[in-house]
């Protein structure tokens, strides 16, 4: 009888995104990243199958060919670094927009590598597992464990943990048009910033001071996204206009706003707000 594991795969905000000028070897810039997980997220069933291959299939599917998906590739890479021999169905089955900076692509593939886990019985702590992980994408490692979190080097190497900050109610807000991530990085080249420092967010992390984290967020990706898409500049100023957002930035390499809210009520309300001006938008919260 197949086995089948289906575990969420949620979507992620920036806290504070601090980018580096200039390139490593590998074309990654140097990045400071304090993620924590939301409750939208999308859905990941695999299923255990005796014959290889691997099949994926994505509901919506993607404008990109199966085999070179993350899920896909993340999914490979893991038989092939424990030498597994049987193949699985991944059944992948999308909430989160893409080009949003919410890190659709890679909470999808983080979730397919710990389902595999569970099917397969590797140790999700192993560390070839992490390596695999690392080596598909920056945003990996936080999935795989999805707690508030500190990362570093190209955003990739965890650094440090903090207290779950759970129940926070907060609103997303997406322009039609999106960024995609290199055009973002790209743009950000043209005209770089200095980093703020990491400290003073991890300080309000480590007290669950909702307050000092909502005074305390930071992206210098922030510029370049809403220069490549103008009316994500109108999307972050309306949604710090707002009564009830605590405060508001772009997430990741944009196109998605996020907004702290004082109330899920107050959540709600600004999400139905920004859907009046055609934009997406969901209220959700920290988990």
């Amino acid at each position: 009888m197949a086995r089948i594991i289906s575990l969420a795969a949620h979507a992620k905000v920036n806290l504070h995104l601090g980018i580096y000028e200039g390139r490593d070897e590998r074309g990654y810039h140097r990045a400071d990243s304090i993620m924590i997980a939301v409750d939208l997220h999308d859905r990941v069933t695999v299923t255990s199958s005796e014959e290889y291959p691997i099949v994926v299939n994505t509901t919506p599917e993607l404008d990109v060919p199966e085999r070179r998906t993350l899920v896909a590739r993340s999914a490979r890479a893991l038989a092939a670094a424990f030498g597994i021999n049987t193949g699985a169905q991944i059944d992948v089955v999308r909430h989160i927009p893409d080009k949003s900076g919410l890190g659709s692509a890679s909470t999808d593939a983080a979730t397919t590598i710990r389902a595999l886990c569970m099917l397969w019985c590797i140790d999700e702590k192993d560390p070839r597992v992490v390596e695999v992980a690392r080596r598909a994408g920056a945003d990996m490692a936080f999935f795989l464990n999805p707690v508030p979190s500190l990362l570093v080097g190209v955003g990739d190497q965890l650094k440090e943990t903090f207290p779950p900050l759970p129940d926070v109610p907060i609103v997303l807000v997406r322009p039609v048009g999106g960024v995609s991530t290199p055009e973002a990085y790209a743009e950000f080249d043209r005209e770089p910033s200095a980093p703020a420092s990491p400290t003073d967010m991890c300080r309000a992390l480590r007290a669950s001071d909702i307050e000092a984290v909502a005074k305390n967020l930071f992206n210098n990706l922030e510029p370049p996204a809403c220069r490549l898409e103008p009316e994500e500049r109108a999307v972050v100023e309306w949604l710090r206009a707002q009564e009830g957002v605590r405060a508001a930035q772009v997430t990741g390499s944009g196109s998605c706003t996020f907004g702290i809210c004082e109330s899920h009520e107050a959540a709600e309300r600004v999400a139905d707000a920004a859907l009046g001006h055609g934009w997406w938008a969901c209220a959700t919260k920290t988990i």
